[in-house]
């Protein structure tokens, strides 16, 4: 772990260079480290990645390794999926630099409201638009009221499970428990609703400070032995959690994923060969 002291030391560099920088008009920083907890206290820890976006003057550009190059040690530069450039420090610092152009500085405004504060996240303004969209963003409601309601959780994690169980039936495994990190993300969604858990962006986040040790227990068998039984816990699972909140558990649809797994596990026989679209 980089200590918090380091990573104030480097998220200063880079805020004054992202200040300084001529083609820069606009410019802030992101994740953890400007979000704020319900305690007041800040998310951020030394494990905490470095995130800033730079919206740039009309027609400029910037080399985001050259600009970071003179300011850290890099042992890694890439290009992430998203097209986000990406370094990482010897340390195991990890910086991630969006530059876009100017006019997409709206965008801003329809980002969730997460725990960011205005004033942690803002870098460079030249107009003062930016401080406003920030604003309107930390006004708008805290992300965890805009999630659907436990219901639409639930039929999701079972809609998640047909897909990805059919896909297992198929024969392909590997991407079926790739098909298992959203059912997970559901279930934990499931557990903090019913335990009054805070709701963060992503659902893993903390779990192990917040959530009870049984449901992790239970969780855990998700990751473990077979895909197909991975699965069915995964049900069991989804099971025990629709009837704590009192949902509608759609128990037709939940009795024909029992006997596909069951068949799947090798502990019944198919009735008959039957095929579809996945």
């Amino acid at each position: 772990m980089t200590s918090v002291a380091a990573l104030d030391a480097l998220d200063a560099r880079i805020r004054a260079a992202l200040v300084v920088e001529l083609g820069v008009r606009h410019a802030l920083a992101y994740g953890s480290r400007t979000q704020v907890g319900p305690d007041g206290m800040p998310t951020s820890d030394g494990w905490s990645d470095l995130e800033y976006w730079a919206f740039l003057e009309p027609g400029a550009t910037l080399d985001a390794l050259a600009f970071l190059r003179p300011l850290m040690p890099i042992a890694l530069a890439v290009v992430n999926p998203y097209g986000t450039p990406n370094v990482v420090t010897p340390d195991l610092i990890r910086v991630e630099l969006h530059m876009v152009p100017e006019d997409q500085l709206a965008q801003v405004s329809t980002w969730p409201n997460v725990g960011t504060s205005p004033d942690r996240m803002l870098i460079k303004d030249a107009d003062g638009r930016l401080r406003a969209r920030l604003e309107e963003v930390a006004a708008h409601p805290p992300f965890a009221a805009t999630l659907p309601g436990a219901q639409a959780l639930y039929d999701g994690v079972l809609n998640d499970l047909v897909f990805g169980s059919a896909v297992l039936a198929r024969g392909e495994e590997l991407r079926a428990w790739e098909l298992l990190t959203p059912v997970r993300g559901g279930l934990l969604r499931l557990i903090r609703v019913l335990e009054g858990l805070p709701q963060p962006p992503a659902p893993t986040r903390r779990a192990e400070r917040e959530v009870p040790e049984g449901w992790r227990v239970a969780l855990r068998g998700t990751v473990s032995g077979g895909a197909a039984l991975a699965y069915g816990q995964a049900l069991t699972l989804s099971r025990r959690l629709g009837m704590a909140l009192r949902l509608e558990e759609r128990a037709a649809l939940q009795e024909a994923l029992a006997d596909r797994l069951r068949v799947l596990s090798g502990l019944d026989s198919p009735a008959r060969d039957s095929g579809g679209g996945c």
